[in-house]
């Protein structure tokens, strides 16, 4: 660890871009699975995105960001993505909730309100994240990686995917810790990604874009 502590000092990393190339390899990981529906090894470089941004999230929370900030930015872009995601997946519109909601469901157990969050957190795609969140933020690393990783179990991955991702979050942790902010862009630039991409996925898969 102290290697890898001391490697991480000398080139660290901008959070600004470590969490727009997460965003990035979200959108390979959701063409990859319009494109090949059921394949694992497509999807493999998406299993980083969720980690990734939930690491960064709960740094700053650690670090002492006021976490009604996340709360009152998450739930109207959460709300405007839901339908694309619904849409986009095929599933039901209110089961489960897009990631937003998971993350939105950490801050709720961060702020106190840990029985409403658990209950958001299992409606969401990461049933687990919430409490994955809440874990890291307080800096219980353990835990929030078993956290993570069991969400990716709930999710039905194989438990070689499940152990690979929970070894990441320590990693994430450090690379993290060491980093610098990087060239900042305005805040709701990312909340809006995450919603515009999926109605633009949906309106490429009405198209038939993704059609066999």
């Amino acid at each position: 660890m102290g290697i890898l502590r001391r490697g991480v000092r000398d080139f660290p990393v901008s959070l600004e871009g470590l969490k727009w190339t997460a965003l990035g390899f979200m959108v390979v990981d959701h063409l990859a699975s319009l494109l090949f529906p059921g394949e694992v090894w497509p999807r493999l470089p998406g299993r980083v995105v969720f980690p990734t941004l939930l690491t960064l999230m709960a740094w700053h929370l650690y670090r002492g960001v006021d976490p009604q900030k996340y709360a009152s930015r998450l739930l109207p872009f959460a709300l405007l993505a839901q339908g694309g995601y619904a849409l986009v997946f095929g599933t039901p519109w209110f089961w489960p909730l897009n990631v937003l909601f998971t993350f939105l469901s950490g801050i709720w157990m961060v702020q106190g309100r840990v029985f409403p969050g658990v209950l958001l957190s299992l409606m969401t795609e990461f049933p687990l994240g919430g409490p994955a969140l809440y874990f890291l933020s307080r800096g219980q690393l353990f835990w929030g990686a078993v956290m993570v990783g069991g969400s990716s179990w709930f999710m039905g991955w194989p438990l070689w995917v499940v152990f690979g991702v929970s070894l990441l979050v320590p990693f994430l942790w450090t690379v993290v810790a060491h980093g610098v902010p990087g060239r900042r862009v305005p805040w709701w630039w990312a909340y809006l990604f995450y919603p515009l991409h999926l109605w633009v996925l949906e309106g490429l898969k009405w198209l038939g874009v993704f059609s066999r």
